[in-house]
């Protein structure tokens, strides 16, 4: 996998030293979707392209590099089914983000998922029933927030959604606090796969429109590192974010390579 190595060092260099502790840290997955469908930190989380009917996915121009065009509609759907263990990503009782990168074709359903562990207490992000506009997070509390999907021109929006175990949710949108839950609860647990693009117990409600620069904390980001992923709209990958230190050798790492910077 092409950033898998890259990442497992990033790991081994922030546990040498606090010093480069970074937006890495607590990262469980990313998905770059730039070509392919790898995982980033375990090889094992590399997705798989479901389709029903007419849907479809294509690799097109993205965010940064490439991202998957997941064409869908009513009957004929298009996803990402994430392999290896589904528990990796239940995140019982603890905190969790997400962050993504989106454009909204057709709003064909309600509740069309961006991505999603399941229902009930499960956590998921979707649009919400209520408002073309809003997206919204169920699981661990329910509550939305203005997604801009109303903009179905192709034009690339971010968001990211914060949860912190019985404390709070957040999601920003395009580097801007939107919506907060202060009566979050507990995120529950299932044996559901995580689903890019579409809900695995609600498998219907599949995205219509590119997603890129897919990743997973079990933590919380902070506003700043909201505010970086951003990056006042021309955004900055997850990759690119990932600290580069200038000596490896005096670290002891040698000739290890870490993540090297991808520009949008």
């Amino acid at each position: 996998m092409k950033t898998a190595s890259r990442f497992a060092a990033a790991a081994c260099l922030c546990a040498a030293t606090s010093a480069f502790a970074a937006i890495d840290t607590g990262l469980v997955e990313y998905w770059d979707l730039d070509g392919d469908y790898d995982a980033a930190v375990d090889a094992s989380h590399v997705g798989t392209l479901t389709t029903t009917g007419t849907g479809s996915g294509t690799f097109v121009a993205g965010k940064f590099g490439s991202a998957i065009d997941l064409e869908s509609s009513s009957g004929n759907h298009a996803y990402i089914v994430v392999g290896g263990d589904e528990s990796d990503f239940d995140f019982t009782g603890g905190d969790m983000s997400i962050s993504l990168w989106y454009t909204t074709e057709s709003l064909y359903t309600a509740w069309q998922a961006l991505i999603a562990k399941g229902e009930s207490s499960n956590w998921r992000l979707h649009r919400s029933d209520n408002d073309a506009s809003q997206i919204n997070f169920a699981g661990p509390g329910d509550f939305s927030g203005d997604g801009e999907l109303e903009q179905q021109d192709g034009s690339w929006h971010h968001i990211v959604l914060t949860h912190e175990h019985n404390t709070a949710s957040r999601m920003y949108v395009d580097g801007s606090l939107v919506a907060t839950n202060n009566s979050a609860t507990s995120i529950g647990n299932n044996n559901n796969a995580v689903m890019i693009g579409n809900n695995p117990q609600q498998t219907g409600r599949s995205w219509d429109g590119m997603l890129d620069d897919v990743a997973l904390w079990d933590r919380a980001l902070t506003l700043q590192e909201v505010e970086a992923i951003y990056n006042s709209g021309d955004g900055a990958s997850i990759a690119s974010l990932v600290p580069e230190p200038s000596s490896l050798a005096l670290l002891g790492l040698g000739g290890l390579l870490v993540a090297r910077r991808r520009r949008g």
